[in-house]
């Protein structure tokens, strides 16, 4: 008996099945091209048959609703335009957090178990922006979390770096499901909310961890040059310093791997010191 539950158990996960139960209901019937629409509020019961006279007769239901009197989905469009809307309304990190914890028109917030936001300090010198949430930052709703903060700490652990300086990010602030790979749309939607928590939090320079933070930030799907700093813009900030660097996990892919990323470290470190001189 228990071969046979841990048996099911691990096909659930080989199908990417992470959570039984959500927060919220949505009626997934009218989702359309994967999107998990908000649950349908003030909702009222169906109304019951009419008594029929004694006629003999078994009554007939009332005639089903056709797939196109069906309230249609909202468009991709409006829910990134949504997305923004509710970015820019907010005002503290805090507010950013309520704004997305209750966005329930991406297709990621519907499986995710939790919502997670960046933290650390506000103007910090730095900031570090992840991919998209692993296990263990899904299970435990905080950024950098694991053997992720692990690595994070094994990498500044040589530095004159505190952790508690620093700003931490994860690209998208819900896991994929199974931990799949986000797609494009999923990152349209998401970016609005990513570049308003960098505008709150205001760091004087970003590390882009991974190919996923400078793919929604600078559009780029090929291999960038690494230990050079490009700016961005982004409302409410001047001109934004941004660096690529390989993400934390990869100190365990291999020795060049590592060398890579502390090379970028000193690279980041020699750029900081400058800042504090010159302020």
């Amino acid at each position: 008996m228990m071969d046979a539950a841990l048996s099911l158990l691990r096909l659930y996960t080989e199908w990417g099945v992470d959570v039984a139960v959500t927060d919220t209901p949505a009626d997934h019937r009218h989702a359309g091209a994967g999107l998990v629409l908000p649950p349908l509020h003030g909702k009222t019961a169906p109304k019951t048959l009419p008594k029929q006279p004694e006629t003999g007769r078994t009554p007939q239901p009332a005639a089903p609703i056709l797939p196109s009197q069906q309230p249609a989905p909202a468009s991709f469009a409006d829910i990134v335009e949504q997305a923004q809307h509710l970015a820019a309304a907010a005002s503290t990190p805090e507010a950013l957090f309520e704004a997305m914890d209750s966005f329930t028109a991406c297709p990621l917030r519907g499986a995710a178990m939790h919502t997670l936001m960046p933290s650390g300090p506000q103007h910090a010198p730095l900031m570090l922006i992840g991919e998209a949430p692993d296990e263990d930052e899904e299970r435990s709703g905080h950024v950098f979390a694991g053997m992720c903060g692990a690595m994070l700490d094994a990498m500044l652990a040589p530095l004159p770096l505190e952790r508690s300086q620093l700003a931490l990010a994860t690209a998208l602030p819900w896991r994929p499901a199974g931990g799949t790979m986000p797609t494009d749309m999923d990152q349209r939607i998401c970016r609005p909310f990513l570049e308003r928590a960098i505008t709150l939090f205001a760091p004087r320079r970003v590390l882009l961890c991974g190919r996923l933070p400078a793919r929604m930030l600078l559009g780029k799907t090929t291999d960038l040059p690494r230990r050079t700093w490009q700016d961005i813009t982004l409302p409410g900030l001047p001109p934004l310093p941004v660096m690529v660097m390989r993400h934390p996990l990869q100190l365990r892919a291999s020795a060049a791997a590592r060398r890579d990323i502390w090379n970028t470290l000193m690279t980041v470190m020699d750029t900081l010191r400058q800042d504090s001189t010159s302020m």
